[in-house]
């Protein structure tokens, strides 16, 4: 599990980054990295950035803290997740250093980014909404990496307001959860849910969002205020377990199907066995295997996407780092070869970072490589269009199989497609 925050750094960029490279907290810096620059002359190279941006606001750069649970990983994992992070978060565009602290009870990632990125100098812009991608990017990882997730709370979204009115028992909103655990417990259907829920005194508005409000109330409340548990598709499904187990084989026709499915209310597990049919599937060992072959192509289109993404973070590296030198070239030969101290660091800085990467002098042409980037990032467009669709597929799979799961038990029963 990992905690997230954000803020904006306006005037202490270089005491933010002697703190998060402090050698007593990264294990005398082993838990540093970086991207775009070094993190000696991270400031020098983040001012060039900014330099060209002419977006106003005086923000220089950003800090991201993202905190562990005690115990739970180690400060490779750690710093690993963060290095995902910054990728995911910055996409290869903004310069950073990424640090793990390791000197309190918790491990912790400092991560440092400019505030305007090199490619077309815009600045970050840095919201509710940014901040929400990038917790559940962090939550993400997170489970791929074997770690705890935060999970929402049933009863997210009551007000302090609420909040005493609850302890009160008095909560308008508690009222209209409660009618709906009652509602659910005792429904077979969603028809007949609707149906108690009126009898409890609750009008419910469908459409796009289900709302519920009280009779005599102005204001519909959005399920999805009310928590997880009373979002609609999750009223559905506990109306679905309430029928308990059904025993119906798959062999059974469409027609009988439909009727029972009806009945039940169970578009869901029709629409299922539609796929089922339609795709000539005819026995649930082919599902699995059909399953298995989407799940292979989705992890080896997920290998591709990353190379391709790790091939254009390097290569824009490059170009901010080219950029350097060439703007270096031109002013110097300008001034008579003079260089000022600040040029001179960044000017290293630079080609130390080129030499590392095996690029020494003579240096391409940062336009050439820059058309480059252009046409990876065309590639990565397309993978991630197939990626996308082949997800949504894998998930309509897997809805599928937790239908199947529900209702059928042999492994050898088929769907015998009775179509007139």
């Amino acid at each position: 599990m990992a905690i997230t925050k954000i803020h904006p750094i306006k005037s202490t960029l270089k005491q933010a980054l002697a703190y998060v490279l402090d050698g007593k907290k990264t294990d005398e810096g082993i838990l540093v990295s970086s991207f775009a620059c070094s993190p000696e002359t991270a400031d020098l190279e983040f001012g060039f950035t900014l330099s060209h941006c002419m977006e106003k606001g005086n923000n220089l750069a950003f800090h991201l803290i993202q905190s562990f649970k005690p115990g739970e990983t180690n400060q490779e994992t750690a710093h690993k997740i963060g290095a995902d992070l910054a990728h995911e978060v910055l996409k290869g565009k903004y310069e950073y250093v990424l640090s793990t602290h390791i000197d309190k009870g918790h491990i912790h990632n400092h991560l440092i980014f400019c505030a305007a990125n090199f490619i077309d100098y815009r600045k970050y812009i840095s919201n509710r909404k940014s901040y929400y991608q990038i917790r559940k990017i962090s939550d993400r990882l997170c489970e791929e990496f074997g770690l705890s997730v935060v999970v929402p709370q049933a009863d997210r979204g009551n007000s302090y307001k609420e909040y005493l009115a609850k302890k009160e028992g008095v909560s308008w909103k508690n009222r209209i959860r409660k009618s709906i655990e009652i509602a659910v417990s005792g429904s077979l259907s969603y028809e007949e849910f609707c149906i108690k829920m009126n009898m409890l005194g609750m009008e419910i508005r469908e459409g796009r969002d289900l709302a519920f409000r009280i009779i005599g109330k102005n204001r519909y409340v959005k399920a999805s205020s009310l928590g997880y548990k009373y979002w609609e598709t999750s009223i559905k499904e506990r109306i679905f377990m309430n029928f308990g187990e059904h025993t119906m084989s798959i062999s059974d026709s469409r027609s009988k199907w439909r009727s029972t499915a009806r009945f039940n209310n169970l578009k869901l597990t029709a629409n299922s066995l539609n796929y089922l049919l339609d795709n000539g599937i005819e026995t649930i060992s082919m599902f699995n295997q059909k399953l298995e072959e989407e799940r292979v192509k989705l992890a080896k289109i997920k290998t591709e996407l990353r190379n391709v993404e790790k091939t254009l973070e390097f290569q824009l590296g490059v170009v901010k780092q080219l950029k350097i030198t060439e703007k270096n070239y031109q002013q110097t030969t300008a001034l008579n070869n003079q260089y000022t101290p600040t040029k001179r660091l960044l000017f290293e800085a630079a080609t130390q970072y080129l030499q590392a990467r095996g690029l020494n002098p003579p240096y391409p042409s940062s336009k050439i490589i820059f058309e480059e980037c252009t046409k990876l990032r065309g590639q990565l467009d397309d993978l991630y269009e197939s990626y996308n669709e082949l997800k949504r597929h894998l998930k309509r799979l897997q809805i599928v199989q937790k239908d199947i799961s529900r209702v059928f038990r042999s492994d050898n029963d088929l769907i015998n497609d009775k179509r007139h």
